[in-house]
């Protein structure tokens, strides 16, 4: 497996380039991954999602991660085809380099905070969510070279409930929301106007859920 580097939005910028999830993760890793091959993943839009186990903790303090893959719908038959390993690789490596710019972006908004808290000498009288994008890898199996993207797991039985805080329709957050998800609904509206004067209008992170 190859985890994806964590990196800065000024590193980003200096350094563009197309992304490689090979040759620009954080090294490489051998690991065993663990999963019902059997069993029924979730669908999304254009992944699958199945859950499995890594034999060590690599992307968080957990060794569950969810993994998944890229489909496409059959004209002929109407039903959904996971995409060859050399196509799987182009978009999950797409997939991975939205999150890594997604990340970087939010880490503007911290960096915005953070020095807003040194120069005033001043701590907020309230506290700052600390919120991230999941971490995640490409693995590629050893035995048939099938191709594979690694998601820490994110356990609502844990974490709580799956929540979407502003839809990728609207920069608005959802009004329904209340207490704790509210605050943090208008917490993510708060870093997307930092993203967006940061890069000049330039880009904003959009569907935030988790």
């Amino acid at each position: 497996m190859y985890p994806t580097e964590i990196i800065t939005f000024s590193e980003l910028v200096a350094h563009a380039r197309p992304f490689d999830a090979i040759g620009d993760s954080s090294g490489s890793l051998a690991v065993t991954l663990m999963y019902n091959s059997k069993g029924k993943p979730k669908y999304g839009a254009f992944k699958q999602a199945t859950f499995g186990y890594l034999d060590c903790p690599v992307l968080w303090n957990s060794t569950s991660v969810a993994i998944k893959q890229s489909f496409y719908m059959s004209p002929t038959t109407d039903i959904r085809v996971l995409y060859d390993k050399h196509t799987q690789l182009k978009k999950l490596t797409t997939e991975i380099n939205c999150l890594r710019w997604a990340s970087a972006l939010m880490g503007l908004v911290y960096d915005f905070i953070n020095k807003h808290k040194t120069t005033n000498s001043l701590s907020p009288s309230f506290a700052i969510p600390e919120m991230v994008f999941v971490k995640s890898a490409l693995a590629i199996s050893e035995i048939d070279q099938e191709v594979f993207l690694l998601e820490e797991f994110i356990n609502d039985a844990v974490e709580g409930p799956f929540i979407k805080y502003i839809g990728n329709g609207s920069v608005k957050p959802y009004d329904f929301h209340k207490g704790e998800e509210r605050r943090l609904g208008e917490f993510l509206s708060f870093c997307q106007h930092i993203q967006f004067l940061k890069t000049k209008g330039l880009a904003i992170v959009g569907d935030f859920q988790g």
